[in-house]
């Protein structure tokens, strides 16, 4: 099992904007992902993070095509430099 976590950091003068656009766009998708907000950001701004557990690497493949292209294609061209996208994949691990 994988959990795909994917942050965007927002600038305060894009937060509403991009905060609306990716609330509705989880809504309005077949993908099972949580939206957080990080709450001791190190970071200036707002941290997001949306994240799903898949159980292999095609299905981040496919959710990235479908969704986080679309998002980099959004603030690209919205909200140029007003935000930054990464993304990290972890492991669960049994505790024996």
């Amino acid at each position: 099992m994988i959990l795909y976590n994917v942050s965007v950091i927002v600038e305060d003068s894009a937060h509403t904007a991009i905060y609306e656009w990716l609330s509705y766009e989880l809504k309005n998708n077949a993908f099972e992902a949580k939206l957080l907000k990080m709450l001791d950001s190190p970071h200036e701004g707002t941290t997001y993070c949306i994240q799903m557990t898949v159980e292999n690497d095609e299905q981040i493949a496919h959710f990235q095509q479908k969704f986080i292209e679309k998002l980099q294609e959004r603030i690209g061209t919205h909200h140029p430099e007003k935000a930054f996208i990464f993304d990290s994949r972890m492991q669960y691990i049994a505790l024996d």
